[in-house]
């Protein structure tokens, strides 16, 4: 479980806790690591999977931010989530430039908002794996519950 500081989407818990789960003595840093960037991963997917429930189906979906730096990351999330993610250069800032869109929407709301959002320019396009995302869809399926059973627990 990643949730160091609680979990927001979908289950909007603040109490929620880090955990490992099922450790032995097989398990090194290399292990440890792999096993919380999957689990961030699940929870980027649950992120992901909400959104698309409410009806909300994006055209695309971009990665930004520091993960998106790392382009085993950006397979694995496209393996995880099942989705064709894009791999977009100049989003450095990530969130903090949304915001600042965001803030330039507000105070201009006359003005069209296609020219405050100018898409970045496209590196790379990942598409899952399908025989990956089987085997991942195994892997968060046991995640999602060790997550309800463990909530007992914080």
């Amino acid at each position: 479980m990643p949730y160091l500081s609680g979990e927001r989407t979908p289950y909007n818990d603040p109490h929620a806790k880090g955990v490992f789960w099922g450790l032995t003595h097989n398990d090194d840093q290399a292990s440890m690591a792999k096993a919380v960037i999957e689990g961030v991963s699940f929870a980027l997917a649950d992120g992901i999977d909400v959104l698309h429930q409410t009806g909300v189906l994006a055209d695309s979906i971009a990665l930004i931010g520091g993960g998106e730096k790392s382009g085993y990351w950006r397979q694995l999330l496209a393996d995880i989530s099942g989705r064709t993610l894009e791999y977009r250069t100049g989003g450095d800032v990530g969130p903090a430039l949304g915001a600042a869109k965001l803030a330039q929407i507000a105070l201009n709301p006359k003005q069209d908002i296609a020219q405050f959002c100018q898409p970045l320019p496209l590196e790379a396009i990942y598409q899952p794996n399908l025989q990956r995302h089987e085997y991942y869809q195994q892997k968060r399926e046991r995640f999602t519950n060790l997550y309800h059973q463990l909530r007992q627990f914080w």
